[in-house]
This record gives structure tokens, sequence and C-alpha cells, in this order.
């Protein structure tokens, strides 16, 4: 039994090392750090499910992702579209490119590894009362 309980844990840990990053935030601003306090998020599938356990509703959120393996690789998620109240969840899909200015386009998900993504919040602005 001990045996057994020790096989899973080894197994559990070697998949547990094969999923996303996420970075954690490294801004030194007061304010901002205030704003994305709380605030959690999830990568599955294409989607980024955000949810706001902070004291401030979020006006515009944005997180993007790179790849480990893939320099040229570029993704991003904005939740500008509405405000994010406190307790609130939203959704939105990652716009995945890769390339610059005139040879950058659009890649298709099938094509991108989610265990090589690095995900960061890029911008958290604060919702006007």
């Amino acid at each position: 039994m001990k045996k057994a309980f020790i096989l899973s844990a080894l197994l559990f840990a070697g998949i547990s090392g094969y999923t996303q990053t996420y970075k954690p935030v490294t801004s030194t601003n007061k304010y901002y750090l205030q704003t994305v306090k709380g605030i959690t998020y999830t990568y599955k599938d294409g989607v980024i499910e955000v949810k706001n356990n902070g004291q401030y509703a979020i006006g515009t959120l944005s997180i993007i992702a790179s790849s480990k393996v893939d320099s040229t690789l570029f993704g991003i998620a904005l939740f500008e579209d509405t405000t994010l109240g406190k307790g609130e969840t939203a959704r939105q899909s990652v716009c995945f490119s890769r390339g610059l200015g005139k040879d950058e386009k659009e890649i298709p998900l099938k094509e991108i590894d989610p265990k090589s993504l690095v995900f960061s919040f890029d911008k958290a602005t604060r919702a006007i009362k």
C-alpha cells in the first residue's frame, strides 16, 4: 500500500511538471500591485478564465503568453469590453501570432504546445466608478 502511494505521488509529480507557467507580478508600483492583487487566471484550450477576488473592479486587463520553445510566438487575451467587478469571472480567447511586422501571422490553436506557454499580466487598470 505504501509503495503504491509513493508510486502514484511520483507519477503525479512527473505529470504536473509539464503544465503552463504563470509568471508572478514583478512590478514595484504599489497601485498596480494593489490592482492585480486577488486576480487569478487559468488557461485551457485557447481560453483564459479570470476571477477577480481583489478589492477593485477592473476596467482593462491584458494577459500575454509566450513560449519556452518558440521565441517568435506571442499570445494575448484582452479583457476591455466590460468591467470585471469584484467577485466576477470572465473568459476570453487568446489570439496567438508568430513573426514580426508584416511577416506576422495568426497561428491556429492546434499548432500551439500548451505545455510550453508562459503567461503573465501585461496591463491592468481599475474601473472608474
